[in-house]
């Protein structure tokens, strides 16, 4: 099987890995799939990994394809002779280089990418914490609140990334890490650049995502037809109805079309009609019937929209010329209470 394969095709601890200007030596490997491995492993800029100063530890990813690769030594060795490996690879290198230059706080940060052992890596900080997958199997599913504060988190991430012509392709909580209450997002290996024009930067096709969070027409997805920002949205709605209910299999787009939106799975949960909803229009099978922006759908969860935020100043402002009015009115009050006690006084003293 490809798994196993991948298991005795990892680098061994120890291994150093070297950049034009820093080393890496391999702590632990920390996942492995399909088209790459992870690992936890020791940076050092002075050339060595064994530097006086302290050791800063970060993720290196290795493209390493599980069908077509093998490992001879520490080398990378390939079986393809259609040319798919050194294309993908640099599809790998030139994703590495959009990502590094993302800078958000929910967004893992890239250091540099760089070739050795005939194949390609990339280096990124590593995030010491649990996967928000980990989270909802430890906790069963999230409470209402913190799903959505989470959702908000992620939303934003995918708004930045979005305004900059990016889409991630594969959310999913397996794909977000969560940092001291915070989620990241992680692992882009299906991410692709847009130009100015919503047209891809290469030819490759947009990769098929996870069954359960990817929408019937990410498969099928033509060039020329902008950037679909729908597809980032049904993952985040099916990430949604991950946290708020724990659902052990979820529902295909395919299940949704045909059996429609699992309701029932929200309200045994105690989950809002309010929420339900935002998840529902999220996850709906025709793109077009769902959120065009991450800014709609994060607009929604919260309650507010442009209008409602114009509407929410109007009545601040009131508020605050109202309070104006009664505190000049309550003054206009005392002030005439003093000066009608001083002529008083005045009136009283003429008279004696």
């Amino acid at each position: 099987m490809a798994t196993d394969n991948n298991m005795t095709s990892a680098l061994p601890d120890g291994t150093l890995l070297r950049s034009a200007t820093t080393t890496y030596k391999i702590v632990r490997t920390l996942g492995q799939g399909s088209f790459g491995i992870t690992y936890l492993a020791e940076m050092n800029n002075d050339g060595t990994a064994n530097a006086s100063t302290a050791a800063v530890y970060v993720t290196v990813k290795e493209f390493f394809m599980s069908k077509i690769n093998g490992r001879k030594g520490t080398a990378v060795t390939n079986s393809d002779a259609e040319g798919f490996f050194d294309y993908y690879k640099k599809r790998f290198i030139k994703e590495a280089q959009n990502l590094k230059s993302l800078n958000h706080e929910h967004i893992v940060k890239v250091a540099e990418a760089f070739e050795c052992n005939g194949t390609a890596y990339y280096s990124m900080e590593y995030i010491d914490g649990e996967t928000l997958s980990g989270l909802i199997s430890r906790k069963g599913r999230l409470r209402e609140q913190e799903a959505i504060d989470i959702t908000l988190q992620v939303a934003d991430a995918l708004s930045y990334m979005h305004n900059r012509k990016m889409l991630h392709l594969d959310l999913k909580p397996s794909n977000i890490m969560m940092r001291n209450g915070e989620a990241v997002l992680i692992d882009f290996g299906l991410s692709k650049q847009f130009n100015q024009s919503g047209e891809p930067e290469s030819s490759t096709t947009i990769g098929l995502g996870t069954p359960g969070y990817a929408p019937i027409e990410q498969a099928n997805y033509h060039e020329h037809s902008g950037l679909p920002a729908t597809l980032d949205i049904y993952a985040l709605g099916a990430t949604m109805m991950k946290m708020l209910t724990g659902v052990g299999e979820m529902p295909t787009a395919s299940d949704i079309l045909n059996d429609g939106f699992p309701f029932g799975l929200f309200a045994q949960a105690g989950i809002s009609e309010k929420t339900t909803a935002v998840v529902n229009k999220a996850m709906a099978p025709m793109s077009r019937a769902r959120y065009q922006t991450v800014a709609e759908l994060a607009q929604a969860l919260s309650g507010k929209t442009g209008k409602d935020y114009e509407e929410t100043e109007i009545k601040n402002n009131e508020k605050k010329t109202s309070f104006g009015q009664i505190v000049s009115t309550l003054l206009t009050i005392v002030i005439c209470i003093v000066i009608g006690a001083l002529v008083l006084n005045y009136a009283i003293s003429s008279c004696h």
